[in-house]
């Protein structure tokens, strides 16, 4: 809603532009769930140290949405109302009542053994088994327009067209998918110094052909508790506990983007032809894409090499580990063709990614007199590397020139950018820097309180080239979204019932990129711009006319209402934001009272807390953002629900 426009008109309606008409009387949608968890186990033991178990797990999830769409108003000077159309994809006075109908099915079967032999200092456990899934779902959306009263929104109190609903939010379509598994398990100690398991999968999914189908997959890891050695006593009085340990396994991925990736599928959508036939809208369908027969399951194979350790009467324990993980076959595009195929290729087994990174746990447990105190502290980091991507020109974007691409050699998470100079002070300085470094090709009508962009590769352009990896004009990488070295800690203390638990988290590396209004303000329009405080510090020349006066070492460019400010908005290192952050996500402080105190009423504990949530946040990200919630959801950075800060006071009781 523009800050210019009526909030209502003269007659107290309102204004047609601020879609409150809508919201209060445009209709209702509403959803009612039936959902059944169930879950069973039976335990049979026919011989010492040998068990059975049969379990089973059922979920159905029964849903309806009920969808209406009723007559708004707007009004003439003279009170008079006037359909109005609910939005451009309605025509005015539109209506129909729908109903979306949703059953969901999902089935879990596992039958497994195991037997345990332990003799002197051995200890041997072997276990058998098997798995099934299914997963079953039904959807129907239908409606029929012109609802003869707003009163009762209803399929049969409506007198007009019938359609039946085949989009992603309404859709009408039955799926499913099943999956199969065989699994072994051997766990081996000695002296409990020694220890090994392994472990083999045979799975099977309904998403490959068959002869794709089913896959082994292998697992061991092999432990060593260094501290139960004879060699180790010596060190055992401040080393208590030392337990290198290395494993390897390979896992399978069936989640594709489809149920029925090796089948040729047509989209069929009732009553969507854009001419009419017989007064009606024929149902269409279109020639569908190609499919590959070799489709089958993504493999990640992974490798850990770590360690336990406890020292000082094991107060301060903790664990490293650092790890590598590979995904071979991963599901990715076709490779590049020209367009005289005429239809689309199917996603292959034609990707490789690579995951390295590391964990680290420590935490201290101790005592001063009456106060008992504990502190527990984690860091990890991760990076991830594509190591093969059918991308061969090493194009940056996607088709979109947005959206980056996945391309041999990419880290997750880059982000391209030119590298700011900083912003014109006046005409004269932006000519001067255009003789070196012209910025034509990014947009027209540069001068004062524009951006400076550098030409990094010296042919005094400043571009993206091609917009490849081999050239890329003055494009380089600025930063890396991805968030690196993430940290929680935890600190803990108890003295004469009181008690007092705190958790902190955050990142240690990341870089953001934001865009939208509320981050530069002046954006999108008249629609969508903003002006938060922060938004003020933008340039202004020293003869300006602003009742803000001037404003020459200012963050913000000059602004521009619509698109002619795009050109200062080009990802750049001079808006690069910092998303490190630490937060204070949990705060409690509690009491238990005495237990002489409560025995005396037969209550076995009694404890009051308080508890508050997100207290406060230290970050060096943009005022107007929270680095927890920057997501755009599809629209522009920051457009998302807002993280809340919850206080709370309760009581627990143990009888």
């Amino acid at each position: 809603m523009w800050p210019t426009m009526p909030f209502k008109d003269p007659n107290g309606h309102y204004m047609r532009n601020g879609k409150l008409a809508q919201l209060t009387d445009g209709g209702r949608s509403k959803t009612h769930n039936d959902d059944i968890y169930l879950q069973g186990q039976v335990i049979l033991h026919p011989l010492k140290n040998w068990n059975i178990y049969a379990e089973a797990g059922m979920r159905v999830i029964n849903q309806n949405k009920q969808v209406n769409l009723n007559k708004i108003y707007e009004y003439d000077i003279n009170d008079n109302p006037v359909e109005l159309a609910f939005s451009g994809s309605y025509a005015p006075g539109a209506t129909f009542a729908r109903m979306n109908y949703l059953n969901s099915n999902f089935y879990t079967t596992s039958f497994y053994t195991d037997y345990t032999l332990e003799k002197n200092d051995h200890y041997l456990k072997v276990m058998l088994g098997m798995n099934t899934e299914e997963y079953i779902v039904r959807s129907l959306s239908a409606q029929r327009s012109d609802v003869i009263s707003g009163l009762i929104p209803e399929i049969s109190a409506s007198v007009g067209e019938d359609k039946i609903n085949n989009d992603d939010n309404n859709p009408t379509q039955y799926r499913n998918w099943a999956t199969a598994g065989f699994f072994g398990r051997i766990n081996y100690s000695y002296k409990e110094r020694y220890l090994f398991e392994a472990n083999l999968r045979y799975d099977g999914s309904s998403r490959f052909l068959r002869d794709q189908r089913w896959n082994l997959f292998p697992s061991f890891s092999f432990g060593w508790n260094m501290a139960h050695e004879s060699f180790f006593a010596p060190l055992t009085k401040v080393i208590n506990t030392f337990k290198p340990r290395v494993s390897w396994g390979m896992l399978g991925n069936q989640n594709t983007d489809e149920f029925y990736p090796f089948y040729l599928t047509q989209n069929v959508v009732a009553n969507g032809g854009s001419w009419l036939m017989g007064g009606v809208r024929p149902t269409i369908s279109g020639v569908p894409g190609l499919v590959s027969s070799t489709l089958t399951w993504e493999k990640i194979y992974n490798t850990n090499i770590g360690f336990d350790f406890g020292l000082l009467n094991n107060r301060l324990t903790g664990s490293f580990e650092y790890f590598i993980r590979r995904t071979k076959g991963m599901v990715g595009p076709p490779a590049e063709i020209g367009a005289a195929l005429g239809t689309t290729l199917p996603n292959t087994n034609n990707a490789e990614l690579e995951n390295k990174g590391w964990d680290l746990n420590i935490s201290w447990r101790d005592r001063i007199g009456q106060v008992n105190y504990d502190l527990g502290f984690n860091l990890s980091d991760n990076r991830a590397k594509v190591k093969k991507y059918p991308n061969a020109s090493k194009a940056i974007y996607q088709a979109d020139g947005v959206t980056y691409a996945y391309y041999d050699g990419k880290t997750i998470g880059e982000i391209w950018g030119y590298e700011t100079q900083g912003i014109a002070q006046s005409d004269q300085q932006m000519q001067e820097w255009q003789a070196a470094n012209d910025q034509s090709k990014l947009g027209s009508q540069w001068g004062a309180g524009d951006i400076m962009y550098k030409d990094l590769n010296g042919d005094k352009v400043v571009d993206d080239g091609s917009k490849t990896v081999d050239d890329h004009g003055d494009l380089r990488v600025i930063g890396n979204s991805e968030p690196r070295f993430n940290f929680g800690l935890h600190l803990g203390a108890d003295w004469k019932g009181f008690d007092v638990q705190m958790f902190f988290q955050g990142v240690l590396k990341r870089d953001l990129w934001l865009s939208g209004p509320l981050f530069w303000g002046a954006d999108g329009g008249e629609w969508q711009s903003v002006g938060y405080e922060e938004h003020l510090d933008y340039w202004r020349p020293q003869n300006t006319t602003s009742i803000f006066g001037p404003n020459a070492d200012a963050y913000y460019p000059k602004a521009y209402i619509g698109d002619k400010g795009d050109k200062n908005k080009l990802t750049q290192t001079g808006y690069l934001q910092n998303g490190a952050y630490m937060r204070m996500k949990n705060l409690q402080v509690g009491y238990t009272f005495p237990k002489a105190w409560t025995s005396k009423v037969n209550i076995e504990k009694v404890r009051v807390y308080f508890s508050a949530e997100n207290l406060f946040t230290i970050s060096g990200i943009a005022d107007m953002f929270d680095p927890e919630a920057i997501a755009a959801n599809g629209w522009s950075s920051g457009k998302t629900y807002p993280l809340s800060q919850t206080f709370s006071f309760g009581i627990n009781v143990t009888l």
